[in-house]
């Protein structure tokens, strides 16, 4: 019987194998979803003009983006990493969604 090592002899048996490209289109959709929406929130943004409290709104928003792109890279690295990394990555991922809505919730409540 052949071994796994016969039939890839550059595979480093101690490195745990990535099995985790297969979440990349719904972890693309979620992002796409957070997208979307920080759309959404700079257009309301943008119609404000000269609101006395822009600089509050437009705080904001880069907060929004900021939990956006956290997300982004976590996603990123994810669906790239094995083992522990991956779990890592993947706390990285659910914080920074929580945060992004945290935010959102916090822009509904005080945008015009």
């Amino acid at each position: 019987m052949a071994s796994t090592l016969a039939l890839n002899p550059l595979k480093n048996p101690s490195y745990p194998a990535r099995t985790h490209f297969g979440e990349r289109p719904a972890l693309e959709a979620r992002i796409k979803a957070c997208d979307e929406k920080l759309g959404a929130v700079r257009r309301k943004f943008a119609l404000l003009g000269n609101h006395p409290r822009r600089a509050d709104y437009a705080k904001l928003v880069f907060q929004l983006q900021g939990a956006r792109d956290q997300f982004a890279d976590a996603a990123y690295r994810m669906v790239r990493e094995a083992g522990g990394l991956y779990h890592e990555d993947h706390e990285r991922l659910e914080v920074a969604e929580r945060a992004f809505s945290f935010i959102l919730r916090r822009w509904d409540a005080v945008a015009p």
